[in-house]
């Protein structure tokens, strides 16, 4: 059964303490949401599906972004390098501010449309990005996913 507390700020906290399960906490507004999070949450570790959602909630496409430039571009080729980190300020820029857990299918879909459609020049004209261009980015976004999945353990 889950712990649900008060917070001095008026918020509420519902931690979950199961054997074989890290300790699981997280604050709500209500009351209610933190009863159904902690409800739906224990029903997921007795069934034993439940993931651990908490480093990709904290974690926004920016910083994660940044690990990967780090840890995972160097690897590469120089050439690659360069590329990638043109690519990855783009995805920044326009991305950046999400949280992993955040970036759905219609907000990719967004991004894409916007890309292809193109940016505004300097004469204020769109400079359309072409298919590839557009391809490799979302390549990068989708190997980013990847290397958080499997190497630091997201997802």
């Amino acid at each position: 059964m889950a712990t649900i507390v008060k917070t001095p700020s008026g918020t509420w906290k519902a931690v979950i303490r199961k054997t074989g399960w890290p300790t699981t906490a997280k604050t709500f507004r209500t009351k209610r949401d933190a009863e159904d999070w902690s409800r739906r949450t224990e029903d997921e570790m007795v069934r034993g599906i439940h993931i651990q959602r908490a480093p990709a909630e904290r974690m926004t496409v920016q910083a994660a972004l940044q690990r990967y430039l780090s840890e995972v571009t160097p690897t590469k080729r120089p050439s690659t390098q360069a590329a990638e980190r043109k690519r990855a300020a783009i995805l920044i820029d326009k991305l950046g501010k999400y949280s992993l857990i955040a970036l759905t299918p219609e907000i990719i879909a967004q991004y894409r449309d916007s890309r292809l459609a193109g940016d505004p020049g300097d004469n204020g004209e769109r400079i359309p990005r072409s298919n590839n261009t557009v391809r490799l980015e979302l390549a990068l976004l989708g190997h980013l996913f990847t290397v958080a999945i499997k190497e630091w353990g997201w997802g």
